[in-house]
């Protein structure tokens, strides 16, 4: 039995002068638990969307979305809420980690929802996560003394410190250098298979999306599976990025706000810390 499985499901949302957008118009999605799962697609075709929805961000116009057998559409917001906690480990573009914690006490803010021992052990249990991501001796560092790929890495160590069943990641090595972003993939990877969850990337870079099982682009609302996701590199070596990929887009994704994403598990009065002025010089 698929972890994650969606069927039909369709996102419209309604413009300012009351035409309706449509966004997704009947995805279809399977993924086993352990398996790594790419999306490609020009920008505004829905992909983050597609990918609020499955993580328990936003909810379907239609459709069913069920995650372990259990239909999501039908719970109440708190039982989605306590899934997205417990479930799901969430990596993003712009790292999303807070300026004024170190790295140790970015890593612990999910395990402040946790149950008792977790809680009371979170320091250590964030310390062992920094140490897996090779952060061990940064964990007193704040995000403005590292580098983008290191910020990266406390984003991964945060997603994965209540070891989710669903890791999703939209656009990890966007704001990276290709090296650094190749080395972040790589330790994405490792950890996921290390424990067991569906890993879905969310990605424009062709060479990302080549490093999964399977492969999908999401155009015209529907995605559409790659046969060889190797042939991604192919296209990724002749310089054609997802944005000259697929068919037209639908409409205009990008003239409608997305459901706003709230910081991970964060503190809403803390503030992110923004992608380095620095240049991303890879790993230190």
């Amino acid at each position: 039995m698929s972890l994650v499985c969606l069927r039909d499901v369709t996102r419209t949302v309604t413009l300012p002068d009351g035409e309706d957008l449509h966004i997704l118009r009947g995805v279809n999605l399977d993924v086993a638990q352990g398996e790594h799962v790419s999306i490609v697609g020009r920008s505004g075709t829905g992909k983050s969307t597609m990918l609020n929805i499955i993580g328990l961000l936003d909810t379907p116009t239609s459709g069913t979305y069920e995650l372990d057998g259990v239909d999501t559409t039908r719970l109440s917001e708190g039982r989605r809420a306590r899934m997205r906690g417990e479930d799901f480990g969430f990596v993003f573009q712009q790292f999303n980690i807070f300026s004024a914690r170190t790295a140790a006490e970015n890593v612990e803010v999910p395990l402040l929802y946790a149950p008792g021992p977790q809680l009371l052990r979170r320091r250590s249990i964030a310390i062992d996560m920094l140490e897996r991501v090779g952060l061990g001796e940064r964990a007193d560092s704040y995000p403005g003394e590292m580098s983008g790929g290191e910020q990266q890495r406390i984003a991964i160590a945060r997603a994965l410190v209540r070891r989710p069943r669903v890791i999703l990641a939209d656009e990890p090595t966007g704001a990276l250098d290709p090296d650094t972003g190749r080395v972040v993939m790589a330790l994405l990877e490792e950890v996921a298979r290390e424990s067991n969850a569906a890993l879905i990337v969310i990605t424009h870079d062709m060479a990302v999306a080549a490093r999964a099982q399977r492969a999908y682009e999401l155009y015209d609302g529907t995605l559409h599976e790659v046969e060889d996701p190797a042939t991604l590199t192919h296209r990724a070596e002749a310089g054609h990025g997802s944005d000259e990929a697929g068919a037209e887009q639908v409409g205009s994704e990008s003239a409608v706000a997305e459901p706003p994403r709230p910081p991970a598990e964060g503190d809403p009065e803390a503030e992110p810390a923004s992608s380095p002025e620095m240049s991303q010089e890879g790993e230190q």
